[in-house]
């Protein structure tokens, strides 16, 4: 349960938070911190397979409400990438001076988040139903467990129905070249796996030839491994196909360790993740910011908890002014400028062409780190 029923004084809120994001509780906490009447509601609907994240060392810098969250017990550190070919006689190292990255249960994050929103004292509801009839020049008609409220504004960070987007002016769905099938195998125990793989994240930048991204992440006592592939290949190639692949990489690279009984594909997990859709969608809709996966802010790594939390201080922001402004909805285009002007080169990633590049980073060390530099924290590749 993500939280409590609406306190009276908070039954009309100023600002509707919609989603179970960690991104979403940070909005609503920074809200709070600015006084602003707000609520942070769950959207109904079946909830993400909990899996292992990458999150950017960054993330903790953001905010304070951020910075406790370094203490997480599972959370395992990365100094750089280990970029492995399909050909076991081929592979590179990228390995920085400090920690590059943390792998950890999403699960973890998202609850240590909403620990750190209760005790901003935000207003936090678990839904029931929800329906958003419309918005006029005063605010957004919502329907909250058949309560009816009339924000004045929305920030949605989690995936409405196709309805529910329609009626606020966004498209139904995203685009077929937006959305990426992550694919992943969860393993209890990390016997199996070499304990360099621990330091540096095994990763494919070609799988099968197709330049589809694998990896093997660990935290804890748990082992993920994972590809990436557009969903609009699925059909050609499934991911069971591509996940067996990325198996076979790892035992002949040797980071994986052949086990008495193959793995068992039939327990792997699948989303679709909208990879750098806030480059591709617009963000800004009817008295409305999308932030974290409402808005795409996934990176090309499919890490989103840095991005998103980034998105929702930005969203908070530009809210908090837009409430003040004679014309809200004018006001709220500022959070097109904002993050576009700062977010943009993190989400995109690798631009260039990778299969011209894929012989230098095999062959150069300086090409090598700037691909880890580029995969992890947004750098060109060309410099």
């Amino acid at each position: 349960m993500i939280g409590t029923r609406m306190s009276k004084s908070r039954s009309q809120p100023d600002v509707l938070v919609l989603g179970s994001h960690p991104c979403c509780c940070l909005a609503g906490a920074l809200l709070q911190a600015e006084q602003v009447p707000s609520l942070v509601a769950t959207i109904p609907g079946p909830a993400m397979p909990d899996r292992l994240v990458l999150i950017n060392p960054k993330f903790f810098e953001l905010h304070k409400l951020t910075a406790p969250l370094k203490k997480l017990p599972e959370l395992s550190p990365i100094q750089g990438l280990q970029f492995l070919a399909d050909d076991s006689n081929i592979s590179s190292e990228y390995t920085a001076k400090s920690v590059v990255g943390y792998i950890a249960l999403f699960s973890q994050v998202r609850d240590a988040m909403l620990e750190q929103a209760k005790r901003a004292k935000v207003d936090l509801v678990e839904t029931r139903t929800l329906e958003i009839h419309g918005a006029d020049e005063k605010g957004v008609d919502v329907s909250l467990n058949g309560t009816r409220m009339h924000p004045r504004m929305l920030i949605v960070g989690g995936e409405l129905p196709p309805e529910q987007r329609k009626v606020l002016g966004l498209p139904e769905s995203w685009d077929a070249g937006v959305l990426h099938r992550y694919t992943f195998l969860r393993l209890k125990g990390t016997k199996t796996v070499d304990p360099n793989a621990m330091k540096l994240m095994p990763m494919s930048l070609d799988l099968g030839g197709q330049l589809q991204w694998a990896w093997l992440m660990c935290a804890g006592d748990s082992v993920q491994l994972a590809v990436e592939q557009p969903a609009e290949t699925v059909s050609r190639q499934s991911p069971e196909k591509a996940l067996a692949k990325w198996i076979d990489v790892l035992t002949r690279h040797r980071i994986l360790k052949p086990t008495a009984k193959p793995l068992h594909l039939s327990n792997i997990e699948s989303v679709d993740l909208p990879l750098a859709g806030a480059l591709n969608q617009e963000g800004v809709a009817n008295r409305t910011l999308l932030i974290g996966p409402a808005g795409g802010f996934y990176n090309a790594c499919a890490e989103d908890i840095y991005p998103a939390c980034w998105s929702a201080l930005f969203a908070a922001s530009v809210a908090v002014k837009a409430l003040q402004a004679r014309h809200l909805q004018d006001a709220l285009n500022a959070y097109r400028q904002t993050w576009g002007a700062t977010l943009g080169d993190y989400l995109r990633g690798p631009q260039e062409n990778l299969r011209f590049l894929l012989p230098l980073v095999y062959r150069n060390s300086v090409m090598t780190a700037r691909m880890g530099e580029a995969i992890l924290s947004g750098e060109s590749v060309v410099r």
